[in-house]
């Protein structure tokens, strides 16, 4: 049983959180169809969006030669790229991408994963990270947090 737990803590990482909010929103679709909408325009750009962040982001993180798994120590401040408009690019990324797989289902409880998946990241990852973000860089990351939002420049 133990073996079986370890192995489990492996999959707690955000990519597979977000794979999961995907299959859900096709499951939820799917098994109750309410369709109420088609944004074929929007979906397709929120999820090129999402994509975009998610593949570009560990590029600032493989430069500036700090950690991209979530609760390790952060070695340094990444301020540039999109860490400009975002402090988390990648989970933005992750929640656009659920986000617009849920808008091309075209269904209500199709956009609700993706919902919940931002509430989770947030607890679960965001908070914590940017508490050990503050005992690593102290002033500096305030100063960062004081001019750049959690999910966009305004928020």
């Amino acid at each position: 049983m133990m073996v079986w737990i370890r192995k489990m803590k492996n999959f707690n990482i955000p990519p597979v959180w977000t794979l999961f909010a995907i299959v859900s929103s096709g499951l939820l679709h799917f098994v109750y169809p309410l369709t109420l909408f088609q944004f074929r325009a929007i979906d397709t750009g929120v999820i090129a969006i999402g994509v975009y962040l998610i593949l570009a982001t560990p590029i600032w993180f493989k430069r500036k030669s700090t950690t991209i798994i979530p609760r390790r120590k952060p070695t340094t401040l990444i301020v540039d790229g999109p860490f400009k408009m975002s402090r988390n690019p990648m989970y933005l990324g992750m929640v656009m991408l659920s986000f617009g797989v849920g808008l091309s289902l075209g269904s209500i409880q199709a956009v609700i994963p993706s919902i919940l998946l931002f509430f989770f990241l947030k607890k679960n990852y965001v908070l914590p990270e940017e508490r050990k973000l503050v005992e690593a860089m102290g002033k500096e990351a305030e100063q960062y947090f004081q001019k750049t939002g959690r999910w966009i420049w305004f928020l």
